[in-house]
């Protein structure tokens, strides 16, 4: 068996990196996403939870 070297150019080590950034960049701005969109989930059901209790305090009057 021989073994085949093979030599990147400039262009493909380039087109590697920007992939590679280009990935990288949609991660991060996905997982924003979703750290944001999981903030606003938390904020709606703690904004439920205490409009409950008021009914609940409003009811007992």
């Amino acid at each position: 068996m021989t073994e085949e070297h093979r030599n990147l150019t400039d262009a493909d080590v380039a087109a590697i990196t920007d992939a590679l950034e280009k990935r990288m960049t949609e991660r991060f701005y996905n997982d924003i996403g979703r750290g944001v969109w999981s903030m606003v989930w938390k904020a709606v059901v703690v904004a439920l939870v205490g409009i409950a209790a008021y009914g609940s305090m409003k009811g007992m009057k």
